[in-house]
């Protein structure tokens, strides 16, 4: 059942991101098209105005990503449509659980068509040595390698985007057990349970660093030379605290979710 779930799930995001994805696309192709042309005040003024709108929808992507995500979440389980769902023969576990499931789904989306559309926009030799070579000055200067570097950072960043996500899905459930202004309780609950899980990470990054003393230089000294092996241990501990975030707190909005629903 909870592929069927899942199915409906991936048609709303489906039906609601297509058009950002779309936009986002063709808005990089016109913007690599204008700038290869002979250039003119026009054609200059046109590019410009191409490279905002890519730009507009790359943010669109993540933004509408995550509301919709949220929206979803509330219409499903709290309003009108959460009849139909909560007479369905699934668990309230199978419910949260597509949910989550749809979401990294269209996050995961979202990262390569942003990726997708800033190479179609911007890829040329130049460009790519360009970055590339910044990439390797920062990571000789680290002494680190510049693929796990990368991976690293971008693994980072989703997992912190992701749990902030499901933050707000958390903050839906406990803001809808209040009577009076849900929404703005939910709002209140996410950013709270965001604030608090960013805590626990440097909370426990700092406790490792009791242990591990180049770890802890890094939470002491403002000086810009950085032990690379720190750096290193700092984004694989980094993720794997994300990560383990993000599955503690399913179990809680699972858990939270099994002792009732208000539905209005």
């Amino acid at each position: 059942m909870l592929g069927k779930l899942l199915k409906y799930d991936l048609k709303y995001m489906i039906k609601n991101m297509c058009v950002f994805y779309i936009l986002s696309i063709f808005f990089s192709i016109t913007t690599r098209i204008l700038f290869e042309v002979e250039q003119s005040v026009i054609i200059n003024i046109i590019g410009q105005i191409s490279v905002g709108c890519m730009f507009a929808m790359l943010a669109n992507i993540l933004i509408n990503t995550m509301m919709r995500s949220w929206i979803r979440f509330r219409d499903s389980i709290y309003k009108d449509e959460s009849y139909l769902t909560h007479t369905l023969p699934v668990t309230k576990n199978d419910i949260y659980n597509s949910k989550l499931i749809q979401t990294f789904i269209f996050f995961f989306i979202g990262f390569i068509v942003i990726l997708i559309s800033l190479f179609i926009a911007y890829y040329s030799k130049e460009n790519w040595q360009a970055i590339t070579n910044y990439v390797k000055n920062i990571t000789i200067g680290l002494n680190m390698n510049t693929l796990f570097f990368v991976t690293m950072f971008l693994i980072v960043v989703f997992l912190e985007i992701f749990n902030a996500i499901q933050c707000g899905f958390y903050g839906i459930i406990l803001g809808n057990k209040k009577n009076n202004g849900k929404i703005g309780y939910s709002v209140l609950f996410g950013f709270i349970l965001y604030l608090v899980s960013q805590s626990i990470v440097l909370l426990l990054m700092f406790i490792y660093g009791l242990f591990d003393s180049s770890v802890m230089g890094l939470f002491q000294t403002a000086t810009v030379s950085i032990d690379a092996n720190a750096f290193k241990v700092l984004l694989v501990l980094a993720s794997l605290l994300y990560v383990i975030i993000i599955y503690c707190m399913s179990i809680l909005c699972k858990r939270t979710l099994n002792k009732g629903v208000n539905v209005e």
